[in-house]
C-alpha cells in the first residue's frame, strides 16, 4: 500500500473515493477487530451511570447516586491518563491483561458495597473508574502505527463508534435495569469488559503499538505505517505544550457535553417528562454522527486550525440555539440536531491534532488524556449547570454549553503558525 503523509489523504480524491477508504479499514484490521474494539468499550459509558443507577436504587438517595457516579468519573480520568503511559511504556497487552482483572475485581468489591457505609462505597467506585480499560483511545494508537494513510478515515470511524456507544451504553442500562434490576447492568459490563477488552489486549493489532525505542525517535527514524516523530508544526512530538491544547480542547467539549445533558434534563423536567431528556439529547449523537462521518470529504488543504475554528464557532452557535429553545422541548430537539453536527469534525479535528503532536512513543499518553479531559469536563459541566438550573431557570443552564464552545473556539486560535510541511495542513 502507498503510504501518504499521515494527516493528508491524497487531493484528487473525489467525494466517492474519500468515503470508499472506510472500506480499506478492515483490509487492514480485520472485521472482527472492528466489532471487538466497538463492543470493548461499551462499559466506559456503561459503568458511570450504572453505578448511578445501581446506588440510587439500593439507597434511595440520589446525592450518594450522584457521588458515587462522580467518583467513578474521577478515577476513569486519573486512571485513563495513567492506563495511557503504561502502554506507552509496556505495550498495550502487558497492561490491559492485568486490568481487566483488577477491573472484574474492583466492580465486585463495588457491587458487595452496594448498601453499606457511604465512604467505602464512593472508593469501590473510583477503583471500578480507575481500572476501566480506554479501548477507545487505544485502539486510535492502533490505527496511527497501522495505516497512516488512513488516519483521518480511520479518527472519522472511530468518533462515530464512541458516539454510538454513548447512546446505546447508557439505554442498555435502563433497559437492563428495568427486566432485572438495578445491579444487572454492572454485571453485564463485567462481561462485555471480561470477554471483549480481553479479546481487544490478544488481537494481532496489540502489536502495531509495541513500545517504540528513544533511539527511534530522537534519530526522526521511521519504519512502514509509523508515524513521524516530529509533528507538521516542526515541533518535537510529544512536547507537553503541543499536547496541551487539544486536552484542554476536549475538557472545554466535555463541558458542553455535561451542559447540555444537564440543561435537557432540566428543561424536561420543566415541562413534567423528565425521561425526555435523555431522548432529546440523543440528537446530539445523531448529528454528530453523520458529519463525522463526512469529515473525510473536507478538501486535505483546509488546516486543521481552520477545521477546529469553524466546527467550535458552529458549536457556538448550536449552543445559542438551545438555550433560545430553552423554553419548549420540541424546539430543542432541532436545536440539539444543530449542536450536534458540529460535535463531530470538531472531535475528529482534536484527536487529529493530538495524532500529529502525540509522538510515536507517547501516543497512548495523549490519547488516554484526552479522554481524561473529557470526563472531567463532562462532570463539571453537568453540575454548573444542575446547580444554575436549581437556582436561576433552565435558560441559565444553557449558558454552561455556550461559555464552554467559545471558550473551544478562543483555543482554536492558540495554534502556532508555522508553515506545515510539504503537501500538510497546518494544525
Amino acid at each position: 500500500m502507498e503510504h501518504h503523509d499521515v494527516l493528508t489523504p491524497p487531493r484528487a480524491r473525489s467525494s466517492r473515493g474519500a468515503l470508499a477508504t472506510y472500506g480499506r479499514l478492515p483490509a487492514v484490521a480485520g472485521w472482527p477487530y472492528l466489532a471487538v474494539s466497538a463492543l470493548a468499550r461499551l462499559p466506559v459509558s456503561m459503568v458511570p451511570i450504572a453505578t448511578l443507577t445501581a446506588v440510587t436504587s439500593t439507597s434511595g438517595s440520589v446525592a450518594a447516586g450522584g457521588a458515587a457516579s462522580a467518583a467513578t468519573a474521577i478515577g476513569q480520568a486519573l486512571g485513563s491518563a495513567a492506563t495511557g503511559v503504561l502502554c506507552d511504556r509496556h505495550g498495550q497487552r502487558r497492561v490491559l491483561l492485568p486490568l481487566v482483572a483488577a477491573h472484574l475485581l474492583a466492580l465486585t468489591g463495588f457491587v458487595l458495597t452496594l448498601g453499606g457505609a457511604l465512604p467505602a462505597l464512593l472508593a469501590a467506585a473510583f477503583l471500578a473508574g480507575a481500572t476501566l480499560p480506554q479501548v477507545g483511545p487505544l485502539s486510535r494508537v492502533r490505527w496511527m502505527r497501522l495505516s497512516p494513510a488512513d488516519v483521518r478515515t480511520a479518527l472519522a470511524h472511530e468518533g462515530v463508534v464512541d458516539e454510538l456507544s454513548f447512546v446505546a451504553g447508557p439505554a442498555a442500562v435502563g433497559l437492563i435495569a428495568l427486566a432485572s434490576g438495578a445491579r444487572t447492568p454492572l454485571v453485564v459490563a463485567a462481561v462485555l469488559t471480561a470477554v471483549f477488552a480481553t479479546a481487544f489486549a490478544l488481537h494481532r493489532t496489540a502489536r502495531a503499538a509495541a513500545p517504540v525505542p528513544a533511539a527511534a525517535t530522537t534519530t526522526g527514524a521511521t519504519t512502514t505505517g509509523a508515524t513521524s516523530a516530529t509533528s507538521a508544526t516542526g515541533a518535537p512530538a510529544g512536547r507537553a505544550p503541543s499536547v496541551l491544547r487539544p486536552v484542554l480542547g476536549m475538557l472545554a467539549m466535555g463541558a458542553v457535553f455535561g451542559g447540555t445533558q444537564a440543561a435537557l434534563t432540566a428543561a424536561a423536567t420543566g415541562a413534567g417528562r423528565a425521561s425526555d431528556g435523555s431522548l432529546v439529547y440523543s440528537a446530539l449523537a445523531v448529528g454528530s454522527t453523520i458529519t463525522a462521518l463526512g469529515t473525510v470529504l473536507v478538501p486535505a488543504h483546509v488546516s486543521l486550525r481552520r477545521r477546529w475554528l469553524v466546527g467550535a464557532a458552529g458549536l457556538v452557535v448550536g449552543a445559542l440555539a438551545m438555550l433560545l429553545a430553552a423554553g419548549s422541548t420540541a424546539a430543542l430537539v432541532p436545536a440539539t440536531f444543530l449542536t450536534g453536527l458540529f460535535v463531530g469534525p470538531v472531535m475528529v479535528t482534536v484527536n487529529t491534532v493530538t495524532a500529529e503532536s502525540g509522538g510515536r512513543r507517547t501516543g497512548g499518553a495523549a490519547m488516554t488524556l484526552l479522554t481524561s479531559g473529557t470526563v472531567l469536563g463532562i462532570a463539571a459541566g453537568s453540575a454548573l449547570a444542575g446547580a444554575l438550573a436549581d437556582a436561576a431557570g433552565t435558560r441559565w443552564a444553557f449558558s454552561v454549553a455556550v461559555l464552554a464552545a467559545v471558550a473551544l473556539t478562543a483555543l482554536a486560535g492558540l495554534s502556532g503558525s508555522r508553515p506545515a510541511r510539504a503537501g500538510s495542513p497546518r494544525s
